[in-house]
């Protein structure tokens, strides 16, 4: 029988929530408490305030955004959205070759001009960072480009190395460019920045709507908004984001008050009527797939190369159930790559896969095919193959509720057909520092925000090579499907990639949890605050007089 309740840890922080008195509001008009991840994740650590050379976790990219914005900013409809970019536009020539972009008028915090040569340079640290930049391979980037140069002050031209898909280079390789200070860094190289990535003083010239005030390593970063930024100045002029290492602690600040804008996660949901005098939004999670990253490198668990064993694997997720129990009914369906909310880019099948996800659940079928595998029960129900039992460690970030029940109850729904699968509870920072191709994990409980592939073809994910390919996997026809799916126009190319991810199984899909937003009942412009593409916009954030 399975356990339909919350984890003992999350049963634990739930009752010291509710042993709680009662929320107090304390903020004064022009300020707002928050912590990142709000709507998309648990809260996270900020350990780097650079861009390029962090380790790309919602938590640094939120931080980092606010002081060194990206060239293109893109909506929530997943289209440029100029209103709030640096650049006013983009020009494509004829033969889908060169990209030519004007920017607005824009200064650096200590009074300079922005231009594309801070462009240029941010687009050097990158291709000077090499495989160690982690969305090497997304959008192209950097190999793609055969050049980038600035004819003017205000204008940057790339130039692919062969003619592209435009909507997806715009949207995965060019949207990776910021301009960066070359005139305050005085020209530093990538490797001296790896060193002083979480030093304040490098934050002193930024051209975001924020300047860091302060940052105290595992507690909190507060803001000042910039005098001199370019774009719209914000309502709130002092912005401050806490740093908690999980959800419990998150909520606990929500309940009295130190946060004025944060979430209820899944596994909190019962103690919702806590902040009841909050405002409140659900959110369905950013656009994102959840799955379950598997090392194809690691010798020990060489039989998930088996393609009958992930699928079997795969057919023993009861996603409706983990939906139910794991998420309190916050929850999405997902079964392939793309993801499921918004449905701009799901090929038919997946829609009619994420329309039935019952249907998706077959312990039967996925004990046919473990036995066609050659895996027969063994002692204790386990499989076994020449003497190895059918045996998988799991990594789950500490600290996620939902997270650590939903993989106790994969293991129930695994050991049903055969699987012993064990959890190993690992802080986020290290499960990253852990999760690469070569090293000795086996399987990692994870997510991906397609942030900056909105364009969702998988380059950087599953192809050869990919800086977000930590399992290593490679397959000829996946690659040159990722191929044609940026350089063919329209859907059908992505169509084609999506439905083969899914017959493959690189990853093993899970549902992706939604969140219960509540904020401040003062507080006005959440919902522009918010970004399913993890951004977050603090400008639309003001106060009711």
């Amino acid at each position: 029988m399975l356990h339909r309740s919350p984890t003992r840890a999350a049963l634990a922080a739930l009752s010291l929530i509710l042993a709680c008195g009662g929320a107090a509001r304390a903020a004064t008009p022009d300020s707002v408490a928050t912590c990142t991840g709000v709507g998309l994740s648990a809260p996270m650590i900020v350990n780097s305030l650079l861009p390029v050379v962090n380790n790309d976790s919602v938590g640094n990219e939120q931080a980092i955004l606010l002081m060194f914005p990206y060239l293109l900013w893109v909506g929530n409809d997943l289209r440029l959205d100029y209103a709030r970019s640096i650049a006013s536009g983009v020009a494509v020539s004829d033969h889908d070759t060169v990209f030519t972009l004007k920017l607005k008028p824009w200064r650096w915090s200590d009074g300079s001009p922005v231009t594309a040569d801070d462009v240029i340079y941010d687009f050097q640290l990158i291709r000077a960072y090499g495989a160690r930049y982690l969305n090497a391979g997304i959008g192209g980037m950097p190999g793609i480009v055969k050049s980038i140069t600035a004819p003017s002050p205000d204008t940057l031209r790339v130039e692919t190395r062969h003619p592209v898909n435009p909507h997806w280079f715009e949207l995965n390789g060019l949207t990776q460019l910021r301009p960066l200070p070359r005139h305050a860094w005085h020209d530093m190289k990538v490797d001296e920045l790896v060193k002083r990535q979480n030093q304040t003083a490098m934050a002193a010239v930024t051209d975001g709507p924020y300047r860091l005030a302060q940052y105290v390593a595992g507690r909190y970063m507060s803001f000042v908004a910039n005098p001199k930024y370019s774009g719209p100045q914000p309502h709130i002029k002092h912005f401050v984001l806490h740093m908690y290492t999980d959800s419990q602690s998150a909520f606990a600040a929500l309940k009295t008050g130190e946060l004025q804008l944060g979430h209820v996660p899944p596994s909190l949901i019962p103690a919702k009527r806590m902040v009841a005098d909050l405002k409140g939004q659900f959110y369905p999670g950013g656009f994102n797939v959840s799955y379950i990253a598997l090392n194809f490198d690691n010798p020990a668990v060489s039989w998930l190369r088996d393609l009958k064993v992930r699928q079997a694997l795969q057919l023993a997720i009861d996603q409706p159930l983990l939906i139910q129990a794991a998420l309190h009914g916050l929850g999405t369906p997902n079964f392939g790559p793309v993801p499921a909310v918004p449905p701009t880019y799901l090929s038919p099948a997946q829609r009619a896969a994420d329309a039935h996800p019952k249907a998706q659940y077959n312990p039967a079928r996925a004990r046919k095919l473990l036995a066609e595998a050659g895996w027969m029960p063994g002692p204790g129900g386990i499989r076994r193959k020449n003497g190895q039992r059918l045996t998988l460690t799991l990594l789950v970030t500490s600290g996620t509720p939902h997270r650590i029940a939903e993989a106790e109850i994969i293991k129930q729904t695994w050991r049903a057909i055969g699987v012993d699968l064990r959890i190993r509870l690992v802080p986020f920072n290290q499960e990253l520092a852990e999760v690469r191709p070569g090293g000795h994990w086996q399987a990692a409980m994870m997510a991906w925000i397609y942030a900056p592939d909105y364009y969702p073809t998988g380059d950087g994910l599953f192809d050869t090579g990919g800086g977000a390919n930590y399992g290593n996997y490679s397959d000829p026809k996946m690659d040159a499907l990722i191929s044609a799916s940026t350089s063919d126009p329209g859907l059908k190319a992505l169509y084609r990639y999506q439905d083969y991810v899914a017959e493959q199984l690189p990853v093993l899909f899970r549902p992706s949890p939604g969140y219960l937003v509540k904020y401040d009942p003062r507080l006005h412009g959440v919902k522009d605050y918010l970004s399913p593409l993890g951004y977050i916009w603090p400008q639309s954030l003001y106060y009711a007089q």
